[in-house]
């Protein structure tokens, strides 16, 4: 399993805002920071304020701030803003329907699946971003 590039990079972004003194910061520097094209900075950014990581304000002084204390902002929570619910397989979805059994609640192999994605989803949102250094 990986995660896309879009949520790498939104990890990436959210590091660089967390690591600015300044009150905002624009989406060019936000995107020199992280190596990540301005473009793309961008509609990160986009998914990021839909989903309350940061806000977004506009005019001459306008540019881009963590609207939650990186105590409180996870890797889970950056990931699942940009790529969706955590699904470490299809069979874990509520639109799937198995051909192999009737009932999912019945296979062994969805059992195991759904432990270990939730799991991984636990390791994920106890990841805070605070806890990185400066580098």
């Amino acid at each position: 399993m990986r995660i896309t590039h879009e949520a790498d990079y939104a990890v990436r972004i959210v590091y660089v805002l967390m690591q600015s003194k300044e009150s905002t910061v624009a989406a060019s520097k936000l995107a020199e920071g992280s190596g990540v094209t301005l473009r793309f900075t961008l509609k990160i950014l986009r998914k990021l304020a839909a989903s309350g990581i940061v806000t977004a304000q506009k005019g001459a002084n306008g540019g881009y701030a963590l609207a939650m204390d990186p105590a409180d902002v996870s890797l889970g929570l950056i990931i699942e803003s940009i790529d969706g619910p955590f699904e470490l397989n299809h069979c874990l979805s509520d639109d799937f329907d198995c051909t192999r059994v009737k009932d999912k609640k019945f296979c062994q192999f969805h059992h195991i699946f759904d432990s270990l994605n939730a799991k991984l989803k636990a390791e994920l949102y106890g990841i805070k971003m605070n806890t990185f250094k400066n580098t």
